[in-house]
């Protein structure tokens, strides 16, 4: 019975193999197609900003829901007073790169992520990353200090805020004009939506983590 099952597997693997791959002049039309209406090279922050950016409204406030109901679960317990990082040398030296090297990378995909793979929400998880990486290798009580000191929070709401606004601004066909397609102004409101993801990821990363860490003692 298992060889029935393996052949089976093997038959409904190998079926799509026996057919012809289909016609790719539909599909280049459809990409030249987008990319006239969107006006940048990235057909992904294309369709994800505009082409379906109703959706994309609704996962953001999905993430917002995700960190209010973090705060809300962690609100009831006791602060720890000792935290769990890494001790040695060297495992701390390489979080802080890997810290750095994500920030500097989350940037990249903020600024650019209409022109290349990437985005705002690669770049919010990146810059999560960063964050994640400097709390782990005892940097703790840094990042609340700066978390206060910015108002990261207040800063994350404007985001929010900023995002929702715009997008309906585009969603009633208020564009922007395109520019010159491949450039970094591009895009028309596209990379102005990357850039509110981006730092609203980030910031919603950043305030569940030090959540985690404050209340729960490690990451």
């Amino acid at each position: 019975m298992t060889w029935l099952y393996l052949l089976a597997a093997i038959a409904l693997l190998a079926s799509p193999l026996a057919s012809a791959l289909p016609d790719g002049t539909a599909v280049s039309d459809l990409v030249v197609t987008i990319a006239g209406q969107t006006g940048v090279p990235n057909l992904v922050s294309g369709v994800i900003l505009q082409t379906r950016l109703f959706d994309t409204v609704a996962e953001v406030v999905v993430f917002t829901l995700a960190a209010l109901g973090v705060r809300e679960l962690l609100k009831g317990e006791k602060e720890r007073r000792r935290i769990k990082a890494l001790e040695d040398a060297p495992s701390r030296v390489l979080c802080e790169l890997g810290a750095t090297i994500s920030a500097l990378l989350a940037l990249e995909l903020a600024l650019r992520g209409h022109l290349s793979p990437g985005g705002g929400f690669a770049a919010g998880v990146a810059g999560g990353t960063a964050i994640g990486l400097s709390l782990i290798s005892g940097g703790a009580e840094r990042a609340q200090r700066l978390y206060r000191r910015y108002r990261a929070d207040l800063l994350e709401k404007v985001a929010v805020l900023g995002f929702i606004v715009m997008s309906l601004v585009l969603l009633l066909g208020f564009a922007l004009p395109q520019g010159v397609f491949g450039t970094l102004l591009s895009g028309g409101w596209i990379p102005w939506l990357n850039m509110l993801v981006a730092l609203k990821v980030t910031l919603g990363s950043w305030a569940m983590v030090q959540l985690f860490v404050r209340y729960r003692g490690l990451f």
